[in-house]
Formats: C-alpha cells, sequence, structure tokens
C-alpha cells in the first residue's frame, strides 16, 4: 500500500464485509495501528498463543467473522474474527477504534477453539 494511512470507512452501521476489510488492510499494511492490551497477553501467554497467530488470523482473507460488528457505549465497533493459525483455530476479539476517520483496531483478547 503506497498510503501511509488506511483508507477511512464512512458506514453506519459497519457492515461484516468492511470491518473484515479493514481488520485485513490495518494487520498487513499497518500493523502500528494494531494494538494489543494487557489483558490479551496475558491470555495469549495462558494460551499458547503467539503475536504472529494474531497477525495471521487477522491478515488472512479467509478468516471468518463469527460475532458481528456491533457498536460499543464509547462508539467503537467490536466483533470476533476466527481462523487458523500454526495449526490451531483461534478466535480474535478486536475492536475497531475511529474506523470513518483515523483507523485502528485494539486486540481485546484471543481464544483457542
Amino acid at each position: 500500500m503506497s498510503d501511509k494511512r488506511p483508507t477511512p470507512i464512512d458506514e453506519f452501521p459497519l457492515s461484516s464485509i468492511s470491518a473484515k476489510r479493514l481488520i485485513n488492510d490495518l494487520a498487513n499494511n499497518h500493523t502500528s495501528r494494531v494494538l494489543v492490551g494487557k489483558h490479551t497477553r496475558l491470555r495469549m501467554e495462558q494460551r499458547g498463543v503467539s503475536r504472529r497467530q494474531i497477525f495471521q488470523v487477522l491478515g488472512n482473507k479467509h478468516s471468518r467473522i463469527t460475532e458481528a460488528p456491533h457498536q460499543t457505549p464509547s462508539g467503537d465497533w467490536k466483533c470476533n474474527l476466527q481462523g487458523v493459525a500454526a495449526g490451531e483455530i483461534i478466535e480474535v476479539v478486536i475492536s475497531l477504534k475511529r474506523h470513518d476517520l483515523d483507523p485502528s483496531a485494539f486486540v481485546v483478547t484471543v481464544i483457542v477453539k
């Protein structure tokens, strides 16, 4: 991608297709805009999931949305994305922030199925 910023999506409500497209773009081209919090790092350690596995799930076009985007009280859009990484089925709960202006994402937690 030639731009230094991801393309914003001006859509309400945010559709699963648009959310997945934005998540794939952030994971593949703007990794610095995907934040992993303390809670997620603890769950990663407990469940034996690496950062690389999370980004494989988020960046893979074959991963699927298992819980459609829904708006949180703070205005973010939260959804679940499930895919395969290193032979394991992994579900990543992700919150999209400012999708219409300056997109970024926050990984809420990770689950091994």
